[in-house]
């Protein structure tokens, strides 16, 4: 770890030497569309496409080496970037009508990868730190995914495929990782790390299915999955070590778990 910041820094310091202006390359094919671009600080670069009506972008940049990519292609879909520190990434692509991204980047080589195809999807990206990275996708219409990220070497992939689906990761700490899928209409995934080193995993298919988990300490590990219809897990995490392994298969399945102290093993299977 020590040796990736070495290089990362190393990279920073020589890119200084060579410093330059900031860069902007913006393009608009349409109506009636919006962009505001403010950089400050040295080699910041945005590349900007807004292909359609009735579309915005706010994009602010304060520090050096900050990159932004955004793609608007439909209707009165919104754009929002904050990226204060060095080398800090996004990228946004939205294929559809009023999606809405926002992505907000405070600290050193964060970075955020953020995918709307359909319609009214809205998608949000937080990061404080250094190196979190956050990846969301999303396929279909109304789907709301939240992403928060303060610490180091955060991970967090949430991917919907379907309507109205909702999920949420938060994590403060180092090294967590968190995973969310959705496949369907209606689910909701909501789970918030703090410590290190914690994982957790999300996997619904089907519908109005829901999942929440809440890991305190470190080294802890929850696996859900639901595939049917209306079913609900909530596991509870405080301590270090410990494991919870939840399987739903069918429909109005109920599941609550609860793990204090370390070292502990859960593991749920429910079908019908």
């Amino acid at each position: 770890m020590k040796k990736l910041f070495v290089s990362a820094f190393a990279l920073l310091a020589v890119g200084f030497t060579y410093a330059q202006a900031n860069e902007d390359v913006t393009t608009q094919v349409g109506n009636n569309n919006d962009a505001v671009i403010n950089q400050v600080g040295y080699m910041n670069s945005n590349d900007l496409l807004q292909y359609g009506n009735r579309n915005t972008a706010t994009v602010d940049q304060d520090g050096a080496f900050n990159a932004n990519t955004g793609l608007s292609l439909g209707n009165r879909n919104s754009i929002d970037v904050d990226q204060v520190g060095l080398a800090n990434e996004n990228n946004v692509e939205q294929y559809g009508n009023r999606n809405d991204a926002t992505t907000s980047q405070n600290g050193i080589l964060n970075y955020t990868d953020q995918l709307q195809v359909g319609d009214r999807n809205m998608a949000s990206s937080t990061q404080d730190g250094i190196f979190n990275e956050v990846s969301q996708e999303q396929y279909g219409d109304r789907n709301d995914a939240t992403a928060t990220q303060d610490g180091v070497f955060n991970y967090a992939v949430q991917w919907q495929v379907g309507n109205d689906n909702s999920a949420m990761a938060s994590q403060t700490g180092d090294d967590n990782q968190s995973y969310q899928w959705q496949i369907g209409d209606g689910n909701s995934a909501d789970h918030m790390q703090d410590g290190t080193s914690n994982y957790s995993s999300s996997w619904q298919n089907g519908n109005d299915n829901e999942t929440l988990g809440l890991q305190i300490g470190d080294n802890n590990l929850l696996y859900q999955s639901q595939d049917g219809d209306r079913n609900y897990a909530d596991d509870y995490q405080v301590g270090n070590g410990n494991m919870a392994d939840i399987s739903q298969t069918g429909q109005d399945h109920f599941h609550y778990g609860t793990q204090v102290g370390n070292n502990n093993s859960m593991t749920v299977t429910q079908t019908n």
